[in-house]
């Protein structure tokens, strides 16, 4: 079966005899089909539109929330220079006295050393005595 446009721009069927006068307006249904198209396209921008809005929230909140823990950090980094910079003048001052201990130190072991050897040849001096008056 095929179909024919008249003057008025509406399709007809034709048959083999042509008797068939069912018409559609073509417009009209092409119009209702645009028109869907439109519609469905309108619908799904929107919806797309809608979860761009909502992952560019999402990423507000996700830097917001960025932000808070950032500035925190960076205060306990200052906090810790601020300490360390204290540790380090106390440092500094006590430098000396830090020296006269490890001073004290070595003296210390060098008596114990002379009071060990000191206590050996006693004994040996002990030991020789007793010989003699054995």
């Amino acid at each position: 079966m095929s179909s024919a446009h008249d003057t008025k721009g509406t399709v007809r069927p034709e048959s083999h005899n042509n008797t068939v006068s069912n018409s559609i307006p073509a417009s009209d249904s092409v119009d209702a089909a645009a028109r869907r198209a439109f519609g469905s396209t309108t619908q799904y921008l929107q919806a797309e539109l809608e979860a761009s809005g909502s992952d560019l929230g999402l990423l507000e909140k996700l830097n917001d929330a960025s932000i808070t823990k950032y500035e925190g950090l960076s205060r306990q980094a200052q906090d810790m220079l601020v300490h360390a910079y204290k540790i380090k003048q106390t440092y500094n001052e006590m430098k000396s006295q830090i020296a006269q201990v490890d001073s004290l130190v070595e003296s210390v072991d060098t008596l114990e050393h002379v009071a060990q050897e000191l206590d050996r040849y006693s004994l040996q001096l002990e030991a020789k005595f007793q010989k003699l008056l054995k």
